[in-house]
């Protein structure tokens, strides 16, 4: 009877199915086939060639090794979980071991036909997706083994070319037009839905509008982009298919409805309206959007110069920002007309159409004839019959395909297959992408939890008062948000005109600004970052230069700027004002800061190794303080990276009674609140192989309990007992 084998593929960079092999490593072993036949005889041969392992890893490390060679046999079933998406690949041994010396790692192989790939783990039941996400590397399997039959019995589904939604969303659309005069039946109609597809927690986003008259609801007015936005935002595969299929119903469409999404790209859930708040949106802004719609679907019926005009005017009236999400939904409601310049479907054309890249408009902002244009380019190269796609679904599935497997570790999320483009999260690298456009928006879109409008104030803090301090409790995203404000302020993502420093006690005036350093030729005069931070905004006027400085009161900010702290003000940035620094390289030098140079600062006064800031800092610098933010944007941010809102609502009100009790103890205040950096993951759920739950009691244990142990060193009963609160105990 044939056995049923978990194996774990650990690299990346090997695909088992493009190999039609499952590999293994411990390469330093060298060719298995030749060590004897006997578990005794792997282990003897482990200790000699990887003699760094102790003793009791030998036997497991030998024994997988054997069960390769020798358990393993021809006819069995092999399982092969992809942790990356969540996956099953499933296939059947049909050779014997071989050995690849030729390949790079992993040189130890076993042939294998592949019967079924890329089959989401919620097929199985929760007890079998325990088992296959065993840690071990090689394991047998037999709670799965009976559902896992099942599913080799099943043919390979074709979801390659299954775009039926491509038929589907432009009859929605279609259906909502209806209602262009009637938008509050039409809202009504979304509630509807919202309680029919079983799935109401996912409509919360859209019934906490900032009205006019200041009280908070429901939206009493939308569009139909938002409208569709309410499955193709980061939610679960399976709970778009049941919004679709309930939309379908309640319109009263013709199934088919869809529940594969293909080349569908989705808008970041914390930027999933197409509308501002209703107490900030302009009177025409709501009737824009529709006009944009109807402007679009006149185009694709037919392509005149009167409905090309109405498309670049409505495109142009809608477009106030990144221009990305507009394009996203007029590719919903006419998929086979208009492609969506989404960050993948973009980087795709560029790395691989680089011909075609160079004719199109490919920034985050673009206008209404740049957009026309990229269109009827790409529709003239869909229809050339050496281009290898035949629509734009196919161009934006394959866009999606290609980044994941080029590039796994930075390649969009995905929910069942589908692209889902989460916000980066805190402590991310920065992104080498530059030449992209960049503002407040964009910093929403990156998952900040501040409001637009009120990062909007702080840009304008620091375009004005040129310096800028953000404070605030530990946790609560300063170096984060630092950096693409100053992203921001230069209109450009990853600028090269932001750099980063970090003040520390050690630093001196000479490592900052000038001084005296060894040399080739003895000591020399050398600048340091400060100044070459000047010299570069001074070759370059017309464009604003932006210098972070990382925990700013770590250091001695009065010893280390000396005569800066003057030349930083706003109102003395001209060569009127210069002055004479402390180590000038000749008599006649004077030196004065460029008005284009900015500075933002970072600073945790929670920190209790630190020294008060010297007034004369806080006198030169705009103070913002951060805040620690669990409300519903955290919970839309975790819930499109795949994790359970329901758990996270309750969590997030833990943290909220956690920092109340922090505030109103006055030996701590609320400069020691816990942020939400603490917990804002930087991956998916299913890549931790936990659930919700086990997942937050992970954080609490590993990073928020020794925070609260030290807070409350004097009084442990008191941390323990909020660390239960925490766990809901």
């Amino acid at each position: 009877m044939a056995t049923m084998w978990g194996i774990h593929n650990d690299r990346p960079d090997i695909n088992p199915v493009a190999n039609g092999a499952v590999r293994i490593g411990w390469d330093e072993v060298g060719d298995l086939a030749e060590i004897g036949a006997t578990r005794d005889a792997f282990k003897a041969a482990v200790a000699k060639h990887m003699p760094e392992l102790d003793e009791t890893s030998i036997p497991a490390t030998a024994g997988t090794l054997y069960r390769f060679v020798h358990a393993m046999a021809e006819g069995d079933v092999v399982v092969c979980p992809n942790r990356a998406n969540r996956t099953l690949d499933i296939g059947t041994v049909t050779g014997p071991y071989e050995f690849h010396p030729e390949s790079q790692v992993y040189r130890h192989w076993r042939p294998v036909t592949w019967t079924r790939t890329g089959v989401p783990r919620t097929e199985l039941s929760e007890a079998a997706q325990n088992e296959v996400s065993a840690a071990t590397t090689l394991f047998a399997i037999t709670t799965a083994e009976e559902e896992i039959a099942h599913l080799l019995a099943s043919p390979q589904p074709s979801v390659e070319d299954n775009y039926a939604w491509a038929d589907f969303y432009p009859r929605l659309t279609d259906a909502f037009l209806a209602y262009q005069s009637d938008r509050a039946a039409l809202l009504e109609k979304v509630w509807q839905v919202a309680a029919a597809s079983g799935r109401p927690q996912l409509f919360k986003y859209l019934q906490s509008d900032h009205r006019t008259d200041g009280s908070y609801g429901p939206l009493r007015d939308v569009d139909p982009f938002t409208v569709l936005g309410s499955f193709n935002r980061g939610i679960r595969n399976e709970a778009r298919a049941l919004i679709a299929r309930a939309f379908g119903e309640e319109f009263g469409l013709q199934p088919p409805y869809p529940d594969t999404f293909a080349g569908v790209p989705v808008v970041n859930n914390l930027n999933s309206w197409y509308v501002s708040w209703e107490n900030e949106r302009g009177p025409h802004d709501v009737d824009s959007l529709w006009e944009l719609c109807r402007a679009a679907i006149g185009y694709a019926a037919e392509p005149t110069e009167e409905t090309r005009e109405r498309l670049v005017t409505a495109f142009d009236a809608c477009a106030t920002g990144g221009t990305r999400k507009l394009s996203m939904g007029i590719y919903w409601i006419r998929p086979h007309t208009f492609a969506a310049y989404d960050s993948t479907n973009t980087t795709f054309l560029k790395k691989q159409f680089p011909e075609v890249a160079a004719t199109l408009s490919l920034d985050a902002r673009i206008d209404g004839e740049q957009f026309l244009a990229n269109t009827e380019a790409l529709v003239a190269w869909l229809a050339d019959p050496g281009t290898p796609y035949n629509s734009f679904p196919e161009l934006s599935h394959a866009a999606w395909k290609y980044l994941f497997a080029t590039t796994p570790d930075t390649a969009p999320d995905t929910l069942d297959g589908e692209a889902i483009f989460t916000p980066i999260a805190s402590g991310d690298p920065v992104p080498e992408l530059t030449g992209e456009t960049y503002d407040v928006e964009s910093i929403r879109d990156d998952g900040c939890f501040i409001p637009t409008a009120e990062l909007e104030p702080i840009l304008e803090r620091l375009r004005s008062r040129k310096n800028i301090v953000l404070q605030g409790p530990p946790g609560t995203g300063k170096t984060w948000l630092a950096r693409r404000l100053a992203w921001a302020l230069c209109d450009e993502r990853g600028s090269t005109r932001v750099q980063v420093v970090q003040f520390h006690p050690s630093l001196t005036y000479e490592d900052f600004v000038r001084g005296w350093r060894p040399g080739t030729m003895g000591l020399e005069l050398a600048d340091g970052p400060f100044l070459d931070m000047c010299g570069q905004a001074e070759a370059d006027p017309e464009h604003p230069y932006v210098l972070v400085i990382e925990e700013v009161n770590r250091g001695n900010p009065a010893q280390i700027l000396g005569e800066l702290l003057t030349l930083i003000e706003a109102d003395k940035r001209s060569p009127e004002q210069a002055i004479r620094l402390a180590y000038p390289r000749n008599k006649d030098e004077r030196f004065a800061v460029p008005p284009n140079l900015h500075l933002i600062g970072t600073m945790n006064v929670a920190d209790r190794s630190l020294a008060m800031v010297d007034m004369a800092l806080r006198r030169r610098f705009a103070f913002i303080e951060l805040k620690p933010a669990f409300g519903d944007d955290w919970v839309q941010h975790l819930s499109g990276l795949g994790y359970d809102l329901d758990v996270l609502e309750t969590c997030g009100n833990r943290v909220r009674s956690l920092n109340d009790t922090i505030t109103k103890d006055s030996a701590l205040g609320r400069q020691y609140c816990v942020g939400h950096s603490y917990f804002t993951p930087a991956v998916r759920l299913e890549q931790t192989g936990l659930d919700t739950a086990d997942w937050w009691r992970r954080v609490v244990d590993t990073d928020v309990r020794p925070l609260l142990e030290e807070y409350w060193f004097d009084r442990p009963d008191v941390a323990e007992a909020e660390y239960r609160k925490l766990l809901g105990g």
